[in-house]
């Protein structure tokens, strides 16, 4: 099976990482865009078994959210969101901008669409530009 790497913005932290993702959740929840600083995370899931550390794992932070099966690991160095365990330790969880190569995914879900804000609505009508505008 082909892999892909991955790493955080500054490379302190890296990995590699199996190209068959099982899931791609785009998560609207309130914690989801805290953490994120954004309309949603966008997470992917993979067996545990498909995932190996290149580098960098004393450089990683976790926040848990307290009574909530949702946590954040992130480089010390950057900030960057960098992949996990989930909390029955079968799969890795990562973030989907970590990557350096298009995902084969086999689904896509938007969750937490209720908690998602008004200004991350209808996002296909707002002016697409390739770079900064003029």
């Amino acid at each position: 099976m082909k892999k892909i790497k991955g790493n955080c913005l500054c490379g302190a932290v890296s990995f590699e990482v199996i190209n068959t993702f099982e899931k791609l959740f785009l998560c609207s929840c309130d914690q989801c865009r805290q953490i994120t600083g954004s309309a949603f995370a966008s997470n992917l899931f993979v067996d545990i078994n498909g995932f190996d550390w290149c580098g960098g794992v004393d450089k990683i932070v976790k926040y848990q959210i307290p009574e909530r099966d949702i946590s954040k690991s992130f480089c010390q160095v950057c900030g960057s969101g960098v992949p996990w365990i989930n909390g029955d330790a079968t799969k890795m969880i990562v973030p989907a901008g970590s990557l350096s190569a298009p995902v084969d995914v086999a689904e896509r879900v938007r969750i937490f669409t209720a908690e998602q804000p008004l200004w991350a609505s209808n996002l296909e009508q707002v002016c697409a530009h390739a770079a900064f505008p003029d």
